[in-house]
């Protein structure tokens, strides 16, 4: 009898643990191929496909979900639609964005939801023709143009 109630109890705590360690691994989801992704899901998803692999398994299925949300998709669509030199701005600006640090980064934002509608048009304004005077092939027009003009 005193084997049998041993033999239990560390047959129970086996179990307890066995179990308790259970959601460490149903949380890690499995790499997802991009070939596996459905169509609409791959459309959606296209200018991530170079980096797909790269992903983590975690962030693949989080973009999977987001791909099925309609705004993810409007906002998928327009960046498709953007030029690649427009692509090239809003990457630029982003990185710039995260290098800042962090107090500057709160008052930006809090800047920029203190805006209005027409503020913020405004200011999207201000920034696309600050990009596209200071564009590297504009700015050898330019010059270009200056060096004719002194002949």
């Amino acid at each position: 009898m005193m084997i049998s109630q041993t033999f239990t109890r560390k047959a129970l705590l086996a179990m307890v643990l066995g179990i308790s360690t259970l959601p460490v691994f149903a949380d890690q989801p499995e790499e997802i191929q991009w070939q596996q992704l459905p169509a609409e899901t791959q459309e959606t998803l296209a200018p991530m496909e170079k980096n797909w692999d790269k992903l983590k398994p975690r962030q693949q299925h989080m973009l999977m979900r987001k791909a099925e949300n309609k705004t993810f998709k409007d906002r998928a669509e327009r960046w498709k639609q953007l030029s690649p030199e427009e692509r090239e701005r809003i990457a630029k600006a982003r990185k710039r964005f995260r290098e800042m640090p962090p107090e500057q980064r709160k008052a930006l934002r809090k800047r920029w939801e203190n805006m209005s509608a027409e503020e913020k048009r405004a200011a999207k304004q201000r920034s696309l023709k600050k990009y596209e005077k200071n564009r590297p092939q504009d700015r050898d027009k330019k010059r270009d143009k200056n060096k004719q003009n002194e002949k």
